[in-house]
């Protein structure tokens, strides 16, 4: 009977440990220590008088022998613990699945997970590869001038290679020549092979616009400024393809530089004939103008006749001083017969044949009415002049058209191939892993940016 018994007192004691339990943490100020103020006493104890002794602390009530263990929480040791700061807030419980984390799940899955495993798939199942053709080669001019010193370090013609190079890099980029191209080797068939790759093939029916840009996607043409070298890379789908281009892009380019250069000469001898024209008609004119002024005054050489006038006025002056020599001997010796008056008329004929002579200069020239034979003179040797000057500048300009005739039969500036067009055996485009890598480099940026703005909006609201 006592065993029956022990199980009917131990409800009793659970409910009473309960309900003192509730009772206190339901008072205020009880079995919360971290809410007593100071210089208050704490709950359960009467502040002790001065003079009089404390009163005793009650003994707490000890739990039935059957369960010892229950008791224990009852005693007040809390109480005893010393107070906590007020400012701490209490711990925060631990956080669940919530629809924020189920919206960044989601956009991870739709907005990275997925558009990364659609580039990789594309990009290795889908992409179709594609062979690389180059070629390389530079425009040689042999009509540009030496300098010195840079020559030695390659640099005797930077200006006019660098500007062939840069004419011949927009040739090849052109819309005429995509077009002519397309009509040689037909680029749309060439392009357009893969039906099953959107991203890198042309797709049907494409315009020349359409064409054009994708040719420049295609075809990397470079262009190095210091010595005009210019260096081509083409893709294709197929090893022969690239090479055809290949060799399509270096013909093109050796007729355009051949084409500058046939233009150029054709230019050069063009303008040397038409100097030549000029200086054969101005040679005419200065030949007609003499031929007229010598029928006008009836003088084949007027600088001859000049000198013709001046020996015989030289010779008659001769003569006089001869004669007035004459004459003063025969005055001298005082005798008065007829050879003094021969000798003094033999002077004055000289006299009057040297003054005639003399007006001949400065009067009326023999032959001419109204100009004096010092102006004829003066024209005469303008007109001189015009004809040698005209007859110089025409050997110069005949000189010129022959020097251009013969540079017309060389090829001053021509193509200088240092690289042939190559026909690869592997195929080296696209590069699937790099294109792969930035792709889902950029997504999953692209993806961090709005989880972070979404936090953001949502922590500001």
């Amino acid at each position: 009977m006592k065993d029956l018994e022990t199980p009917d007192r131990n409800p009793p004691v659970k409910e009473g440990q309960a309900r003192e339990t509730k009772a206190r943490e339901g008072k205020p100020g009880e079995g919360r220590p971290s809410e007593s103020r100071p210089g208050e006493g704490r709950p359960g104890k009467s502040k002790p008088t001065p003079g009089k002794p404390a009163p005793a602390k009650p003994a707490p009530a000890k739990p039935a022998p059957a369960n010892p263990a229950p008791a224990k929480p009852a005693e007040s040791k809390p109480a005893s613990a010393p107070a906590a700061n007020p400012r701490v807030l209490p711990p925060v419980g631990r956080a669940g699945w919530t629809r924020v984390h189920s919206l960044v799940l989601g956009s991870f899955l739709l907005l990275f997970l997925l558009p990364a495993l659609l580039v990789g798939s594309y990009m290795f199942l889908i992409a179709r590869d594609q062979y690389v053709s180059e070629v390389s080669f530079v425009v040689r001019d042999e009509e540009s001038p030496n300098l010195g010193l840079l020559a030695g370090i390659g640099l005797s013609s930077v200006g006019n290679a660098t500007t062939d190079a840069q004419i011949v890099y927009k040739h090849l980029r052109s819309p005429n020549f995509v077009a002519q191209l397309d009509r040689e080797i037909d680029l749309r068939a060439i392009y357009t092979k893969p039906r099953m790759d959107p991203v890198f093939a042309l797709h049907d029916g494409a315009s020349l616009e359409e064409l054009v840009e994708y040719w420049r996607r295609m075809a990397t043409i470079s262009v190095d400024s210091a010595t005009g070298m210019i260096e081509i890379e083409v893709r294709a789908f197929t090893a022969e393809d690239a090479n055809r281009i290949a060799r399509g892009i270096h013909k093109a380019a050796g007729h355009l530089v051949n084409a500058i250069s046939d233009e150029a000469r054709e230019n050069s001898l063009r303008y040397a004939q038409r100097d030549l024209a000029q200086t054969e008609a101005r040679l005419a004119e200065a030949r007609v103008a003499l031929a007229q002024f010598r029928d006008q005054s009836k003088l084949i050489d007027p600088q001859s006749v000049l000198s013709i006038n001046a020996s015989v006025v030289t010779s008659l002056s001769q003569e006089l001083t001869e004669a007035m020599i004459q004459v003063e001997t025969l005055r001298k010796q005082g005798t008065a017969d007829v050879r003094l008056t021969q000798a003094e008329l033999r002077v004055d004929v000289l006299k009057r044949r040297i003054e005639q002579e003399r007006q001949n200069f400065v009067g009326e020239a023999p032959g001419s009415e109204d100009a004096s034979f010092s102006k004829i003179l003066d024209r005469y040797t303008k007109l001189q002049l015009d004809l040698e000057l005209a007859e110089k500048s025409y050997s110069l300009a005949l000189s010129g058209v022959e020097a251009a005739r013969a540079k017309s039969e060389q090829d001053s500036r021509y193509l200088a191939t240092f690289v042939e067009p190559t026909l690869s055996e592997t195929a080296t485009r696209p590069r699937r892993l790099m294109i792969t890598v930035l792709a889902v480099t950029f997504i999953f940026i692209g993806w961090l940016s709005l989880v972070l703005i979404g936090y953001s909006n949502r922590d500001r609201h």
